[in-house]
């Protein structure tokens, strides 16, 4: 009886860890939800591609938006893929610290100054939330995307990174448009 015991106590430990990871934010039916405490409204002019909630079981969330027609494109390594006129991503990564959700951060924005040449970082408030947003400048001559930027904001224990890159079609700028696309990012309480 003692081992049939164990094993539902087991079982509800389980069955607890994964209920923790569901969105306790009821978010309107045509917000993105990005990770159980992160959505974002519609953009006009980004559509909504993908999001690849299945990471959430190692603690990582994706999600992206695209502007403009696809476009068929072959990297450095001779590998066919399609870009946009511009891409948002988002990317949330759970820590067990704030500390540890700092740390990403700074991995991540030290990934952006290898990959482009970057301006200096600023930060910005929208919505109460502070962000450090990077420009980036100009990146290598075999990126489809040379250019763009990038904010940063740690929320509790996650990091979260928002980047916009832009294709050279792209003529609007960069930093207004993550701006606009940052307002419309909730994050629940």
């Amino acid at each position: 009886m003692k081992k049939y015991i164990a094993l539902i106590l087991m079982l509800c430990l389980l069955l607890t860890g994964c209920g923790s990871r569901e969105n306790t934010a009821q978010w309107p039916d045509d917000w993105a939800a990005i990770a159980p405490f992160l959505a974002s409204e519609p953009m006009e002019c980004f559509t909504f591609r993908e999001s690849a909630d299945t990471l959430g079981l190692g603690g990582v969330y994706y999600a992206t938006w695209t502007n403009g027609d696809p476009r068929d494109f072959t990297n450095a390594e001779g590998e066919d893929t399609v870009i946009f006129n511009s891409q948002i991503y988002v990317v949330v990564q759970e820590n067990r610290t704030e500390e540890d959700a700092k740390t990403a951060l700074s991995q991540w924005m030290a990934r952006e100054q290898q990959s482009y040449t970057c301006g200096e970082p600023v930060s910005l408030t929208v919505n109460g939330r502070d962000y450090s947003i990077l420009p980036l400048i100009s990146g290598s001559e075999t990126n489809p995307y040379p250019f763009g930027c990038a904010a940063f904001t740690v929320y509790g224990t996650n990091a979260v990174c928002v980047e916009l890159v832009c294709s050279d079609t792209f003529t609007a700028e960069p930093q207004s448009i993550l701006e606009h696309f940052l307002s419309g990012l909730h994050y629940s309480e």
